[in-house]
């Protein structure tokens, strides 16, 4: 009972308000059904046990400790070949591109956007990047809210030469067990900002066909016109190269605190412009936008405020 201290079980059911109970003593009791409360103390009993005696539920494996920094990652795949990372413990974001140098030529490796707290892969090497005549560089922009940057930019050679993979740790965002080498920032060296930002924004896809893109992109400005573009393309991938190529400005525009971005995406009948229009009003990051110089690109270009 809900006011009282007797306890029972219900043996009927009088209509849609009242109930008879049993209580212990045999009497019968009829009450209203919001003053009774159903409870069971063999049924509780019996969960329990089931709960108890039910296979337990896998529990998540906890990242190690990782102290603050900047790392290449090394997963050991098969043979000598590794499955390597960049890896972010900051809680900004960075730009990075990543290249080999074996005294002879420069090879890229990998260029992109690693978000705080969040690794990215940049592909598979194997174990001659231990040989003492190649060396690994780094390059790196960490990105900060401020106004004036408190991380100088990063242009480290990473020389695996003495290097000992001893010992891994375990990372959750790709939930595997990896070696770490941590980018010193005592090698730090001037960095050429330009060009980090022209690797940046090469393509990072597999060519098809030795495609590629020329499209110009400055700090403020990015221009989509089909001239730029190379004449390999197919009709059906113009467009889809520059949207991608839009997406990237509009990411580096972020990283690089910018206040405004001009796209010059041409008149024609509309469609790329209104495509990007209705991209950029759903990003969260953008005050407002507009048609910028009339009188020069008439709607042919568009200026977005951060």
């Amino acid at each position: 009972m809900l006011r009282g201290t007797e306890e029972g079980i219900i043996v009927s059911i009088k209509g849609d308000k009242i109930v008879e109970v049993e209580i212990e003593d045999g009497f019968i009791i009829p009450t209203m059904k919001n003053e009774i409360v159903v409870i069971d103390k063999k049924e509780a009993e019996e969960f329990t046990k089931e709960e108890t005696m039910g296979t337990p539920l896998p529990q998540k494996r906890q990242q190690d400790h990782i102290s603050k920094g900047l790392y290449i990652g090394l997963s050991q795949m098969q043979g000598n070949q590794y499955q390597a990372y960049f890896v972010n413990q900051l809680s900004e974001d960075v730009l990075f591109v990543i290249s080999q140098n074996d005294k002879k030529m420069i090879s890229g490796k990998a260029h992109g956007i690693c978000r705080g707290f969040e690794s990215v892969e940049i592909g598979e090497l194997t174990s001659s990047i231990f040989n003492p005549s190649k060396k690994m560089n780094v390059q790196v922009i960490v990105y900060e809210t401020q106004t004036q940057l408190k991380k100088n930019p990063l242009n480290i050679d990473l020389n695996l030469e003495h290097v000992k993979l001893t010992e891994t740790v375990f990372l959750d965002v790709i939930d595997k067990d990896i070696f770490l080498i941590k980018i010193e920032e005592k090698q730090m060296d001037k960095i050429d900002v330009e060009l980090l930002k022209e690797k940046l924004f090469e393509s990072n896809d597999l060519p098809k066909a030795n495609k590629e893109s020329k499209i110009l992109v400055t700090e403020k400005t990015i221009d989509l016109h089909v001239d730029e573009l190379t004449t390999d393309l197919k009709s059906n991938e113009i467009m889809e190269d520059q949207l991608k190529q839009f997406e990237k400005a509009y990411d580096n525009a972020l990283l690089m605190n910018l206040k405004e971005l001009k796209i010059i995406h041409g008149v024609g009948a509309g469609i790329l412009r209104n495509e990007i229009h209705k991209r950029i009003s759903t990003k969260k990051e953008v005050k407002f936008f507009e048609d910028s110089n009339k009188e020069r690109f008439g709607f042919g270009s568009t200026i977005i405020y951060f």
